[in-house]
């Protein structure tokens, strides 16, 4: 709770970037977002993207292919403590594409979109989590620059999955 209030805090004045297919979340969306999230994950339910659609809107975003919602990025902002005060750290939460548009560079664009506003925002980097046997999504990562940091369990409804990184400055 403390958390999604100081990134509530944190986004009041983002900057957000003009962007092609990819926007911010509106409530008439939800449906759709809902629909993917369940196709792409078993174990997550819909309360917390319920919670990130109304608190952290503006980092929330969906793409669209012919209006149909067809993939959606939820972020939450983190502050660390670094030697020049705090440092802004972005953690995408939860990240999907309709599996019907995948393997069309659905979610390449959103990242890319997304990343782009996250760096004009000043976030110094961004932090996934993702099952170590989703070989798809750890290459597309690894392909937009992102590394693998550790190793470790239970955080990604999997038994084991992999923290990735990508630092932006």
């Amino acid at each position: 709770m403390i958390r999604d209030a100081i990134g509530a805090f944190l986004i009041r004045n983002w900057k957000q970037t003009e962007k092609e297919s990819v926007m911010s979340i509106e409530d008439v969306m939800l449906p759709e977002v809902f629909r993917i999230q369940e196709e792409g994950f078993e174990n997550q339910g819909q309360n917390e993207l319920i919670k990130y659609s109304k608190k952290l809107r503006k980092i929330f975003y969906v793409i669209k292919s012919q209006d149909q919602v067809v993939g959606y990025s939820t972020y939450y902002i983190r502050l660390i403590p670094s030697l020049k005060g705090f440092k802004k750290i972005s953690v995408i939460c939860s990240i999907s594409v309709d599996k019907s548009f995948r393997r069309n560079g659905f979610g390449e664009k959103l990242l890319k979109e997304s990343i782009q506003e996250m760096k004009l925002n000043k976030v110094s980097s961004i932090l996934l989590y993702v099952s170590v046997n989703n070989t798809s999504a750890v290459k597309l990562y690894e392909k937009l620059g992102f590394r693998i940091i550790k190793e470790t369990k239970n955080i990604c409804g999997d038994k084991r999955c992999y923290e990735m990184e990508l630092n932006l400055i």
